[in-house]
């Protein structure tokens, strides 16, 4: 291991670009984005059709992914948010009655705050003045948010996996983006990292994805051994904090990292109000690719490092440069 990481007991990992690839995540919310679109001004897409032309929707939706990297380095974190937020800046540029130029999104989003989350509301109260829906219903979270998430499902998990999980899909025929899956180095390299880091270092994860959308692929690699199977924090512990508190806990607020930290049994209500053992922060190292990420991680007091494999790519070192990252790294093979 590289001798920056002696200083660290604890290793958490974000995982969608920087162990899990977001490829197929981002064509999922492409696809969700378009489909409820065309649904809210009465037109029906063929999902067959739909998936034949995915790369062209996902380029013209996301701005040959300019729109991603806007919005993901201002806080945007999951992929659900990803298409909520799009659609929202859309009817306010647009209105409701059309599917217009996602270059117009694209400028809007830059004008946006660095934390996207003291926004969404400001967004869904916009969108509701240029639309005339209600407020409470565009609200994060709220029925607009909820459609648009089992749309998402239904792209990414397919007919069969989505009906599982009492999300079966609006429109019938989607094969599952989730068996395309694959991590974002090679499969045997990142099972020899793993296993050496794990030799040594407490290993965890704070992902924004829900649980069987994480560990079947983890699994399926042959990797989630090296992980504490106590500091698997995943989207599904979020939603519980949320609802037992009341608070937005998604990243960039650390709640999630912390969660990994201390533990999945350590009481949310001591999480939240800062009653745990702030000397392991020190012990901490956490490895993310997104802004989200980052602030996350600063939040709690913890280092942070880097990876140059998410929508950004190399472009994005100016970034985690400004904001100060403890480490760079092209990606997760050279901490090793």
């Amino acid at each position: 291991m590289k001798s920056f990481l002696d200083k660290y007991d604890t290793v958490i990992f974000d995982m969608d670009g920087v162990i899990t690839g977001e490829q197929n995540y981002w064509n999922s919310a492409a696809l969700t984005v378009w489909e409820y679109l065309n649904w809210n001004i009465g037109v029906e897409i063929d999902s067959a059709e739909c998936m034949k032309r995915m790369l062209e929707i996902r380029s013209r939706v996301f701005c040959n992914d300019e729109l991603i990297s806007v919005l993901k380095g201002r806080g945007v974190n999951s992929n659900w948010d990803l298409g909520y937020v799009t659609v929202l800046i859309s009817w306010i540029v647009h209105g409701k009655d059309k599917i217009g130029d996602f270059a117009d999104v694209l400028e809007y989003a830059e004008t946006l705050p660095e934390n996207i989350l003291d926004a969404y509301d400001m967004l869904a109260r916009k969108a509701s003045e240029k639309t005339g829906f209600d407020y409470d219903w565009l609200r994060r979270n709220e029925l607009m948010w909820k459609t648009m998430h089992m749309i998402f499902q239904g792209w990414f998990l397919g007919d069969e996996l989505a009906a599982v999980q009492n999300m079966p899909p609006m429109r019938p025929g989607k094969p599952g983006l989730v068996y395309a899956e694959k991590p974002i180095i090679e499969q045997e390299v990142l099972v020899t990292l793993l296993s050496e880091l794990s030799r040594k270092k407490r290993v965890c994860m704070g992902t924004g994805r829900p649980s069987a959308e994480i560990m079947e692929p983890l699994k399926r690699w042959n990797v989630i051994k090296y992980f504490d199977a106590d500091g698997l924090c995943n989207y599904d512990h979020v939603a519980a904090a949320e609802k037992g508190t009341g608070l937005t806990l998604t990243k960039p607020h650390p709640y999630m990292f912390l969660k990994a930290l201390y533990g999945l049994d350590y009481p949310d209500d001591k999480i939240v109000c800062g009653d745990y053992d702030k000397s392991k922060i020190s012990k901490t190292l956490v490895i993310g690719d997104a802004g989200a990420d980052i602030l996350a991680a600063q939040a709690m007091g913890a280092d942070f490092c880097a990876v140059l494999t998410g929508v950004a790519g190399q472009s994005g070192r100016a970034y985690f440069e400004e904001q100060k990252s403890t480490y760079i790294l092209d990606d997760i093979t050279y901490l090793v």
